[in-house]
């Protein structure tokens, strides 16, 4: 019995750190789409670590988000 309370408690834990981890990215996603904020560096911490574990800005790829009101780059 004691081995399944363990296993339930560690289940749970990782469980609580991928929600965290999921609720964290969602708000970062929403405050970028907020600010129009993707073809700029990131504004916070936890915005680039969200680009990163996205993979949003790497070498290969091209940026094509164009915010309203912002001429493309030259």
């Amino acid at each position: 019995m004691a081995w399944f309370l363990a296993i339930a408690a560690v289940a749970l834990f990782l469980a609580g750190v991928t929600v965290g981890v999921l609720v964290v990215v969602a708000r970062e996603i929403r405050r970028e789409d907020r600010l129009y904020s993707l073809i700029d560096e990131a504004p916070t911490l936890m915005s680039k670590g969200t680009r990163k574990l996205n993979g949003f800005g790497r070498r290969d790829m091209e940026l094509r988000v164009i915010a309203p009101n912002r001429r493309a780059p030259a």
